[in-house]
Formats: structure tokens, sequence, C-alpha cells
């Protein structure tokens, strides 16, 4: 009983999580805004759990109100980190809900996690008689289509140094929570080098803090 109570008190809470999100991304009438949250799902995944395969078409697309969750792919029999998503981040399936196409990524959690669950299918027919979702919704895949476009191009073109400051800018507040083999591998480089980027970050850290 007291278990069940925690669930129902951990998923009211998530769900005020989720709508203090909505909000500070575009204004949504409050009646359409109730319509959209009753559409998620609250659902607790464990570790190393995969969530979205490689080669699945994405049914539905989720936001971290706990945990951790890495994305990667294949490349020549080894994966390759393409980002982490925390708390308040969204994924999806790289809009392979549009394409149709299988997608080449995986999404797998670092840690047990709770997340929000919403299908495609619920959002679209939403979309389909509110005006203010359709247009968060609009906006919502503009601002993941410019963070992503910014994050994994402008960032592959740095200098190993400047990439592990960039990852102290967005990941700095989970770096304790994601293995040094995770971080080398997101970040390019061996983990001989990060450990010496490193070192040399932790002996100088106000150097780091004023560079652009």
């Amino acid at each position: 009983m007291r278990e069940k109570l925690a669930k129902k008190t951990q998923a009211v809470e998530a769900l005020q999580f989720m709508k203090q999100i909505l909000e500070r991304i575009a204004p949504v009438n409050p009646v359409d805004l109730q319509k959209l949250l009753n559409k998620f799902e609250v659902v607790q995944v464990p570790k190393n759990e995969i969530i979205i395969n490689e080669g699945e078409i994405a049914d539905s697309f989720y936001c971290i109100y706990k945990g951790i969750v890495r994305i990667y792919y294949y490349k020549d029999g080894k994966a390759v980190i393409e980002r982490f998503e925390k708390e308040s981040g969204f994924f999806g399936g790289n809009f392979t809900h549009l394409t149709k196409k299988p997608g080449i990524h995986v999404y797998e959690t670092l840690e047990p996690s709770i997340l929000l669950r919403m299908k495609f299918a619920d959002l679209e027919e939403l979309c389909a008689i509110s005006h203010d979702i359709e247009h968060l919704y609009r906006i919502t895949i503009g601002l993941f289509h410019n963070n992503f476009v910014d994050r994994i191009y402008t960032f592959k073109a740095l200098s190993t140094e400047k990439r592990y400051h960039e990852f102290i800018r967005q990941y700095g507040d989970i770096i304790n929570r994601i293995s040094m083999r995770n971080v080398a591998n997101y970040l390019g480089m061996s983990s001989e080098t990060l450990s010496r980027i490193r070192a040399k970050y932790d002996k100088f850290p106000d150097d780091h803090q004023t560079e652009k």
C-alpha cells in the first residue's frame, strides 16, 4: 500500500515537472495543456535498459524526470556515443516517426530512470485539434534541431581540450554520474588523453572558466 502511494505521488510530481517544462517552451491554454499532460505515462526504467533500439521506428517520445540516457550508434562494429540526455531532456528516435525509416541509434539508460512517455500518434491527434499544442510541438522540434546541429557539428570541430571544456559546460552537473569510459567515447579520445586533460583542468580550473 505504501509503495503504491509512493508511486502515485511520484507520478504526480513528474507530471508537474513536465507541465513546468512545457510552460517554459510556449504558452498553451490550460484546457489543452491538461489534455496534453493526460497523455503522458510515467515509466520506471532500470539501469542499462535499451529504450529505443537500432533498426526501430520510434512510436513514442520521452522526457527524463530522473536519470541519464546515452544515445549511440555503431561504426565499424564499435559503439560511438553521440550525446547524453539528462533531467528535462527530450528524446524520441531522431525523427524516425516522420521519416518512417528505421533508426541507427540506440537509447540506453545509464542509471535507474523515471521517464515521461507519450505516443506520437496521441500527440498528432492533439496537434490536429489544438493550435496551441501544434505550435508548442513545432517550437520544440525547432529547438531540438538547432541544439542537435550545434552540439554535433560544432562540437566535433573543436580541439580535444576545447571539447572537454564544452563537455563540462553542458554536462558538468552530471559528470560524476557518467563513467570516464563513456565520457572518453563521447569526446572521441582515448582514456589516457582524457585523464591528461582532466588533470590539467582540475589543476587550473579558473583558467578554463574564462575561456571563450
